[in-house]
């Protein structure tokens, strides 16, 4: 998991969560950064609002999965990664289940070496997605950028610290 959840801004600390319909032919894995695209969860993108973060995938009854979704995986082969079928929008509908609040905190990792880029390893720096479960190193700036910064992952130097900063959801 390039994301991981250790924290919250806010001091009760629980997830805020919404559950929506996964695209179609995508395979997702907890903790990956999701954009809402054409109405249906997506993988983060750079540049896209960003939606929340992948916790769970479910049935559309919120049933949870017991497979990959890989065409003749045995059952119990789920391990928190899941690939929707090419009709899941309006067939399988597999759903994820996603924390969508701008006060959670997670551990990231960079593209490149943190503080590489002036900033990136600083508190109130912002930086974009390179994917769903990276952060672009060389974009640290001090405007607007997908995530917010505050500093090094004190349990791993590797990382940094973020929060969600340009929300689909709660906005800017």
């Amino acid at each position: 998991m390039a994301f991981k959840v250790i924290g919250s801004l806010n001091p009760h600390g629980a997830p805020v969560l919404k559950r929506m319909i996964l695209a179609n032919s995508i395979t997702s894995v907890q903790l990956d950064s999701i954009k809402i695209a054409s109405g249906f969860a997506d993988l983060g993108t750079a540049g896209a609002l960003v939606f929340g973060h992948l916790l769970a995938h479910s049935t559309n009854e919120g049933v949870g999965l017991n497979t990959t979704g890989v065409a003749g995986a045995a059952m119990g082969s789920y391990a928190g990664t899941y690939l929707t079928a090419s009709d899941n929008q309006t067939v399988g509908k597999v759903k994820a289940e996603c924390d969508i609040s701008k006060n959670t905190l997670y551990s990231a990792e960079e593209s490149a070496a943190i503080g590489t880029t002036t900033g990136s390893n600083l508190a109130g720096y912002t930086q974009d997605l390179t994917d769903e479960d990276t952060l672009n190193e060389g974009s640290a700036l001090t405007t607007t950028g997908q995530y917010m910064g505050w500093g090094v992952d004190p349990k791993d130097s590797t990382k940094a610290v973020v929060n969600i900063f340009e929300s689909q959801v709660f906005g800017v």
